[in-house]
């Protein structure tokens, strides 16, 4: 990929684009009547703080002098049930460096390749030749017939030197009963999506499973996602830290992680390691994976986030590597454990949907405060409580840098749409792109 050439305009770009992290809010107005490399930073920004979740100073928001300690933070090694009201408590200092250093690189990826970043102009791919997105298309529609099952031509086993044999994290004889994943890791493979070999590879496990998933390019019009039983949340548009329409790739997003719950009830799996291929897994990840599972011994959970992006600090420290979070983004990597599965698959929550880390995070009964997501309380009417969660910290799983710019979820790649700018049906000619010129001229962004 090509950099940008000259300090001075790299210079100029960090400043915006680190000044856009600080003040949010704040420059928004400011930075959309400025040149184009700040124009950069506004794009950037906006991905940053949409679908890919919060990239915001984490030091700034989450020092241990910005919220007030809870009493009882220390109190027995079970999960209680704790109001989304309750003040949250500061990120250790680990999560912290961890999502500062994340946002630091992030910048710095974004500078050195400035001219690829700005001419992506949130729909340019550049990543495959333009003859190939057809071939995607067709492949990406094609799955879809199937939804929400997988079949056996959907289900690639990726094992280690042909390896078979059974592989658990915990060395615990009660491994399984802990929510233990064992063989049940699950990497959801879009066609855009990295290759197998570099996933099985950075995983470092014995035996994955890699799926054929949903993809956002396999949603071309609004009807055929409407006979699958796929729609959002009644009156659903967003909030102010999220898109204001869902796009394809959200709903494709969505759709593939119920796919894997849909098997798992099927196939009565006690739990399951979830992955999506941005993920970037921290040292000795199988090692400190196991030693969280033996922590959590006890603890009576149905979601545990191996990675994270908190908007908010924790409800409260469980054990010395657990919290319950409050409103937290990203589902790069989590363990699902059949009751949760069972929950969601029985409640036909396919049928209002949102984002599914916004999702989530109303499924644990978080964010009724409104610091994040102001329509939670208006979400929760649909979305059923029933998820309980735990993090680990600081995070063994991380998205690595640059994912975002290839994300099939937020306005980046070339084919993602909101889902009301398609058309009603197939072969339709009159959809356009109403919904997201408007957007656009409301970002001060430019059409591509």
């Amino acid at each position: 990929m090509p950099s940008c050439h000259g300090s001075g305009k790299r210079m100029q770009v960090r400043g915006c684009v680190e000044l856009a992290m600080q003040q949010r809010p704040a420059v928004l107005s400011t930075l959309a009547r400025r040149p184009v490399q700040v124009a950069l930073a506004v794009a950037t920004l906006h991905v940053l703080t949409s679908a890919n979740g919060c990239f915001l100073s984490c030091a700034a928001w989450f020092s241990p002098n910005s919220w007030r300690r809870s009493a009882g933070s220390s109190g027995p090694r079970f999960l209680r049930a704790v109001s989304s009201l309750q003040e949250p408590l500061p990120l250790d200092e680990e999560t912290v460096r961890l999502h500062k250093s994340y946002h630091d690189r992030t910048v710095d990826y974004t500078v050195q390749h400035y001219d690829w970043v700005n001419a992506k102009s949130y729909s340019t791919d550049g990543t495959i030749p333009e003859e190939e997105h057809d071939e995607v298309w067709r492949v990406s529609k094609a799955r879809l017939q199937y939804w929400p099952r997988l079949y056996e031509r959907h289900i690639h086993q990726v094992s280690e030197f042909g390896s078979q044999a059974t592989q658990q994290f915990s060395n615990a004889s009660d491994a399984l009963e802990l929510g233990d994943p064992m063989n049940n890791i699950f990497i959801i493979n879009l066609p855009l999506g990295r290759t197998w070999l570099i996933l099985a590879h950075h995983l470092g496990s014995s035996s994955c499973l890699l799926l054929d998933t949903v993809g956002g390019l396999g949603h071309a019009d609004q009807q055929s996602s409407s006979m699958l039983g796929a729609s959002t949340l009644p009156n659903y548009c967003g909030h102010k830290n999220t898109l204001p329409h869902l796009t394809t790739g959200q709903l494709g997003c969505f759709m593939s992680h119920f796919t894997i719950w849909h098997y798992m009830v099927e196939n009565n799996i006690p739990a399951a390691l979830i992955l999506e291929d941005d993920f970037d897994l921290q040292e000795n990840f199988k090692e400190r994976l196991g030693a969280c599972l033996d922590e959590a011994r006890g603890l009576d959970w149905n979601l545990m986030y191996l990675g994270r992006s908190p908007t908010e600090g924790d409800i409260r420290r469980v054990t010395e590597h657990l919290a319950q979070p409050g409103y937290t983004l990203w589902t790069v990597g989590y363990i699902f454990k059949l009751d949760a599965a069972k929950a969601l698959v029985e409640a036909h929550v396919q049928k209002r949907l949102a984002p599914l880390d916004h999702y989530f995070s109303v499924a644990m009964g978080q964010g009724f405060r409104g610091h994040w997501n102001e329509n939670a309380v208006e979400w929760s009417k649909y979305i059923p409580q029933v998820l309980r969660g735990l993090a680990i910290t600081p995070p063994l799983v991380m998205p690595y840098v640059g994912s975002m710019f290839l994300s099939d979820t937020a306005m980046l790649r070339n084919g993602t749409k909101f889902v009301t700018d398609l058309p009603v049906r197939e072969g339709d000619r009159t959809a356009g792109r109403k919904n997201e010129e408007e957007w656009r001229a409301a970002q001060g962004v430019k059409d591509p």
